[in-house]
């Protein structure tokens, strides 16, 4: 009578686990989220104008977003000196669902 009293004990235990287990499962897929795309960047918070050039052939890089550790973060214009002669920078944008950031040309 103890060996069948310790079978039931020890398929109830069985029957236990695998329920906890297939209930861990079955909750872990329901929390998968997918990311396409970036969100746009949300508005300036303030407008920055030039001041004057700090050397000649400076070149005024406006404000602007960009996207850093999986959120927007808002840089601040600011002078910068062209990587070689003649280069136009190009400001970021976001057009059509995509982020273009903003480079030399």
């Amino acid at each position: 009578m103890k060996i069948t009293t310790l079978r039931a004990a020890a398929l109830a235990c069985v029957a236990f686990l695998i329920l906890l287990v297939s209930a861990k499962q079955a909750s872990a897929a329901t929390y998968v989220g997918i990311q396409i795309g970036v969100p746009p960047p949300a508005p300036p918070a303030a407008v920055y104008h030039p001041w004057a050039r700090p050397y000649p052939g400076a070149v005024w890089i406006a404000g602007h977003h960009e996207w850093v550790n999986g959120r927007w973060v808002w840089v601040g214009g600011y002078y910068a000196y062209p990587p070689r002669r003649g280069a136009v920078w190009v400001s970021a944008r976001y057009h059509g669902g995509y982020y273009y950031p903003g480079h030399w040309r």
